[in-house]
């Protein structure tokens, strides 16, 4: 099927939105929460991406929201609190943890962008497609980005090493888990995908409280902690659900 013009910027927006912007930011937020060793924040943040799917999707696609939905957004952002900066009052000032919170809120907004996006393209695209597009226009955007932030090096300066950590990246958590993220929409139950993306945050949670954690020793949560990734995901698998059952028929168009 030929794509429009409509299409094509669509898609442009789509890597710039969401594979550009949407990376750079939570590769910033892991960068700097490295500072504090604290892996689970931006990990867990990630997750209140279906929210704002669900907002766009209400803007762009005129898709009702629920009292349910609006319920549980103030309860899903007091445990994304909670995950941050615990039991504590927020610093008037800007530090590093007030940084990783906002870059992984921005993250996820992206990303939630993305989706929407992306449900559009798939109408046109099979999912192999759509993600070959997608990578293919965000080399060059990404290059231009880092241009701009003035993170370019030579290739002189990239070791053999480096090369094979980008590539391992690029066939696991690049390309190949998006291959896989669109496939698996095309043939998944609605309600079946959403219990399964929380493997993510389950295993970020043991990653950072295990000797795993790539930030050095296991972090350490407090109770604050703990009772606001309890509180954040029961109200995103709840939220999830409820998007699920409402439009199960268009999901597998992600």
């Amino acid at each position: 099927m030929l794509l429009t013009g409509g299409d094509w910027a669509r898609l442009l927006l789509l890597t710039i939105v969401s594979s550009v912007a949407g990376t750079l930011m939570f590769t910033q937020a892991l960068a700097i929460s490295f500072a504090s060793f604290d892996f689970a924040t931006p990990i867990l943040l990630q997750k209140l991406q279906p929210i704002f799917v669900i907002i766009l999707a209400s803007l762009f696609l005129k898709e009702r929201l629920s009292i349910r939905f609006a319920a549980l957004i103030p309860i899903a952002l007091i445990g994304s609190y909670l995950i941050s900066f615990g039991a504590d009052a927020i610093p008037l000032q800007w530090t590093s943890k007030e940084i990783v919170y906002v870059l992984a809120l921005g993250a996820a907004v992206a990303w939630g962008s993305g989706t929407i996006l992306s449900k559009k393209i798939l109408q046109k695209l099979t999912f192999s497609e759509a993600t070959s597009l997608r990578f293919l226009f965000a080399i060059p955007i990404s290059y231009i980005a880092a241009t701009m932030l003035r993170q370019t090096y030579s290739f002189g300066e990239v070791t053999t090493g480096n090369w094979l950590r980008f590539a391992i990246i690029a066939f696991t958590t690049g390309a190949g888990a998006v291959l896989i993220y669109y496939r698996g929409l095309q043939k998944t139950e609605a309600k079946i995908a959403t219990i399964a993306e929380l493997i993510f945050p389950v295993v970020g949670i043991i990653i950072a409280v295990t000797p795993l954690n790539p930030y050095g020793s296991p972090q350490v949560l407090s109770l604050a902690n703990i009772f606001g990734i309890i509180i954040l995901l029961i109200s995103i698998l709840i939220i999830s659900f409820d998007y699920a059952n409402r439009s199960r028929p268009n999901l597998a168009e992600y």
